[in-house]
C-alpha cells in the first residue's frame, strides 16, 4: 500500500514515537523512509542583522543535523532504506513540499497536545499539513508529560524488573481470592529469563514498559491473533506498582499499546482481566471498551471467570460470533470459536466445540497445522501432536495443576 513513507523530525517527544511508527509501517509494506527537518525561517527572520541571522540558522541548522542523524541510525538498525532532507522554509510548507518531492504516499508526524489558548494564537503544523497535504497523514498523538514516565519497548535485560513488577501488583491486586504461592508460581513460569527472552523477541508480542527515573514502575503485554475472520490485539497484562498507581501509568500504558495495535491493522482489540478483579474491570470500562463476554478458566486447579472487553460491540449488535465450522477426518463436524485463543509458539490454538452454541468443548485447533489432534502435555500446556506447535506460558491457564 505504501512505498514511500515521509516523517518529519526534531528530536521532539512526539517526532520520536512517530519515528517509532513510520519504522513499524515501513516494514510491513517493505517502503523507503524518508526524514525531513525543517529550519523554521520564521524563527532566524526575527533576528535583526545578517550576523545575527547566520548565527541562528548556523544553530538550527546544527540541531537538524542531529536530529536527523540519530533518527536515521535508528532506521538503519531496523534494516528500512532511508533518505533524509534538511530543508530552509516554514514547517508545514516543508513537510508538504518534501513529501512532494520524494513522492511520498504516506506522511507520518507526531503531534504533541497543546492547550486551545495555543492552538488559537499559534496554529497547529500537523493541522495545516493535514489540511493541505494531498497524501494521507497519519497522526501519532503525544501528551504533555508531566509525570516523568517514559513508555518503551520491553527488552531481554527487563526480566527480573517485570517479575517484581507483576509480583507486586499481582499480589496487591489478587491477594483476596489468590494465594501468594500461585502468583509466584505464575510469575516464575511466565517470565522467568528463558520464557521472557522468548516474550520479547516473538513478532507478535508487545511488551512495552513504562519508565519514572530510569526505573520500570508498569507494562502492558499483548500479542496479535491472526484468525481468518481478522486480526486481534489481545491486552493480556497490565500492571502498575502499586507504589505508583493512581498517576495515569496505567492509561498512558494502555492507548500505547491500542496505538500500536491499530498500527498492525487489527480489527478488534481486547482486554482479559478475572471477573473477579473489580477494578481490572472498571479501569477497561473507563478507558472506553465494551464488556463482550465471561470465559471459565482454571488456576491451579480452581474455577476462575475471565471476562473479555472489546473496542467492538458483542455480537448481536454490531458483528457476528467468530464461528467456523470444521470436519474431522473421522467425519465429526465441530465448531471452532475464534474469539478464544491462546497463544501458540508457531500459531494460535482456537477452541472446538461440538455444538455452534458452543456448549460442549472439544478441545484445541492447531492454526499451524488444521489439526484437532491436540492435547496436554504433563505440565499442563496445549501441544499439537501432530506439528508440535506448543502453547506459551502467557495467562492463567498455565498454571493448572502440574
Amino acid at each position: 500500500m505504501y512505498s514511500t513513507i515521509l516523517v518529519p523530525t526534531d528530536g521532539s517527544a512526539g517526532s520520536n514515537e512517530a519515528l517509532r511508527h513510520g519504522v513499524d509501517i515501513a516494514k510491513k509494506y517493505d517502503a523507503t523512509l524518508h526524514l525531513v527537518y525543517v529550519v523554521d525561517e520564521d524563527i532566524y527572520g526575527h533576528y535583526g542583522g545578517i550576523d545575527a541571522i547566520e548565527h541562528v540558522m548556523e544553530a538550527l541548522e546544527d540541531v537538524g543535523e542531529e536530529a536527523l542523524q540519530t533518527a536515521s541510525k535508528l532506521v538503519t538498525e531496523a534494516g528500512i532504506p532511508v533518505e533524509v532532507h534538511l530543508e530552509h522554509t516554514t514547517p508545514h510548507r516543508g513537510i508538504i513540499e518534501t513529501a512532494s518531492q520524494v513522492g511520498a504516499d504516506l506522511i507520518v508526524m507526531g503531534t504533541e497536545q497543546r492547550s486551545k489558548e495555543y492552538r488559537h494564537l499559534l496554529g497547529s503544523v500537523s493541522e495545516r499539513v493535514v489540511r493541505l497535504s494531498s497524501v494521507p497523514v497519519h497522526l501519532v498523538k503525544v501528551g504533555p508529560d508531566k509525570s516523568g514516565i517514559s513508555i518503551r519497548e520491553a527488552t531481554a535485560v527487563d526480566d527480573d524488573a517485570i517479575r517484581r513488577i507483576a509480583r507486586r501488583s499481582m499480589n496487591q491486586s489478587y491477594s483476596s481470592f489468590l494465594a501468594e504461592t500461585e502468583i509466584d508460581k505464575a510469575i516464575d513460569r511466565w517470565y522467568g529469563t528463558e520464557t521472557f527472552e522468548d516474550l520479547v523477541s516473538d513478532p507478535n508480542t508487545i511488551f512495552l514498559t513504562a519508565v519514572k527515573n530510569e526505573t520500570i514502575v508498569g507494562f502492558s503485554q499483548s500479542h496479535l491473533v491472526d484468525t481468518p475472520a481478522g486480526m486481534t490485539g489481545e491486552i493480556h497484562w497490565l500492571h502498575v506498582d502499586p507504589d505508583h498507581r493512581e498517576n495515569g501509568i496505567g492509561t498512558s500504558l494502555l492507548n500505547n499499546t491500542r496505538a500500536i495495535l491499530e498500527d498492525h491493522d487489527v480489527d478488534r482489540i481486547n482486554g482479559l482481566v478475572l471477573s473477579d478483579y473489580e477494578a481490572g474491570n472498571v479501569f477497561y470500562e473507563e478507558n472506553g471498551l465494551i464488556y463482550v463476554e465471561s470465559r471459565p478458566i482454571e488456576i491451579g486447579g480452581e474455577p476462575f471467570e475471565e471476562n473479555v472487553y472489546s473496542d467492538v460491540s458483542p455480537a448481536g449488535e454490531d458483528r457476528e460470533p467468530q464461528i467456523e465450522s470444521y470436519t474431522t477426518a473421522d467425519g465429526e463436524t465441530l465448531y471452532l470459536n475464534y474469539e478464544e485463543s491462546e497463544i501458540g509458539r508457531d500459531g494460535p490454538f482456537f477452541a472446538a466445540y461440538t455444538t455452534r452454541e458452543l456448549g460442549d468443548r472439544y478441545g484445541w485447533f492447531c492454526s499451524n497445522c488444521g489439526s484437532v489432534d491436540v492435547a496436554m502435555d504433563t505440565m499442563g500446556r496445549i501441544v499439537c501432536n501432530q506439528c508440535g506447535n506448543r502453547h506459551k506460558a502467557t495467562r492463567w491457564d498455565a498454571v493448572v495443576t502440574e
